[in-house]
């Protein structure tokens, strides 16, 4: 299935179903009680420009200068040099026409430097491996953790302007920083992205519970078909799940994007919404599919795609229009790399549970698995129950992991 549909930012004001709620929601996600001070990057990528220059910390005072480039079919990397240091450096996101989306890495045998543009969040949340190095207020930072040869995957995240800022970079740390080296770690770097075929981005938003109830007094204010304890709605019974299909969900979309030809896909679906009374199923609908999209918005190069997506489903048991309106509101704008790097900026309501993951495919059925953003929903008032059918709730940022 290959569709493009065009469709303007879901509405603040629309709510998510009633039919899909209450229950006791715990919080989870990835945390840390403390984060190591950041330590200072030499190598620093400048967003404005896309190119690198230095760190306070400089190893020289003519700082950061390019010694070769590598441009390949599925990547861009460059070897960098200050002073006596040399480093190897990945700049495909660094390329990208928007400001927003450019980060960078640069690694010698005993460190990487990340890079990000500073987007005004008061904070940045660094995690490697997922597990969470540091929190800062600056827009890079030295890992100097690694371990030669290794491979660590990055995530950079912060709310800013009310929207989630969140960059993934994947870093190959090279074995040695002789030039010979660092030119191998390159052709790695560029063999290993041309390996990828296609990246799929899978959005779901599902209702954790088994079993839910829709009290009388909601069922009424919202306009819902049904309510109070004599019904009960099916849950999807689950928690957070990276598996590609098969899984339980309200409402979600999944976009394919391939690196070896311009098309992509666009599969969107919603769950059925199944009723029950007295144990006996009265009821089941399916929420429409119109509002679901997902389609690219640069051209094929075969390194990055920049992407859209939203999601707006109304409750099959509620009014589809209207100030009583409930349905899932989601959208977020993504720059995709072919060797696993992207860049995710987006709001979601609130409720009930997300996830976004990344799939990146080297064969018909072999691909890596990235996490993107998981949210459970929180049962604070005004955040959790009431964000299912009310204009209360102000949308949650899609950054890091974790929510409430």
């Amino acid at each position: 299935m290959n569709v493009n549909r065009t469709m303007g930012r879901w509405s603040a004001a629309a709510v998510l179903p009633v039919a899909l709620l209450t229950a006791s929601v715990a919080t989870g996600g990835a945390t840390a009680s403390a984060a190591p001070a950041p330590k200072e990057a030499a190598f620093v990528l400048d967003a404005g420009t896309g190119s690198f220059a230095s760190g306070r910390t400089a190893l020289a005072a003519g700082g950061v200068h390019t010694v070769s480039a590598y441009t390949g079919k599925a990547t861009d990397s460059q070897i960098l040099a200050a002073g006596s240091q040399h480093v190897i450096a990945d700049v495909t996101l660094a390329h990208s026409p928007n400001r927003t989306e450019r980060a960078a890495w640069a690694a010698s045998s005993t460190f990487v430097d990340l890079s990000w543009p500073d987007l005004g969040a008061t904070s940045y949340t660094v995690i490697r491996d997922g597990k969470v190095i540091a929190r800062t207020s600056g827009h890079s930072l030295r890992d100097d953790t690694v371990v030669p040869g290794s491979e660590p995957s990055y995530q950079i995240s912060g709310d800013a302007k009310g929207l989630g800022h969140t960059w993934g970079l994947n870093v190959t740390v090279p074995t040695g920083d002789t030039p010979a080296a660092l030119a191998q770690t390159a052709q790695k770097v560029e063999a290993k992205a041309k390996k990828y075929t296609k990246t799929v981005v899978t959005w779901r938003s599902f209702i954790r519970q088994p079993w839910v109830t829709v009290p009388g007094y909601v069922s009424k204010a919202s306009g819902c078909k049904y309510g109070g304890n004599s019904y009960k709605y099916k849950g999807d019974g689950r928690g957070f799940s990276s598996a590609v299909s098969g899984t339980s969900f309200r409402a979600g979309v999944r976009g394919v994007v391939y690196w070896t030809k311009s098309s992509y896909d666009l599969f969107p679906e919603t769950g059925w919404t199944k009723v029950y009374k007295k144990g006996k199923l009265i009821d089941k609908r399916k929420a429409s599919t119109k509002k679901i999209d997902f389609r690219t918005k640069t051209r094929f190069d075969g390194k990055t795609r920049a992407v859209h997506a939203q999601i707006e489903a109304t409750d099959p048991f509620c009014p589809k229009s209207g100030i009583r309106r409930a349905g899932i509101g989601v959208y977020y704008d993504a720059r995709l790399a072919r060797n696993g790097d992207f860049y995710v900026s987006g709001s979601a309501r609130p409720a009930p549970d997300h996830e976004m993951y990344l799939f990146g495919y080297t064969s018909g059925s072999k691909h890596s698995t990235k996490t993107v953003y998981q949210h459970r929903m929180s049962t604070k008032l005004l955040s959790g129950l009431e964000c299912l059918y009310s204009r209360a709730c102000e949308p949650s940022t899609i950054s890091n992991i974790g929510g409430y």
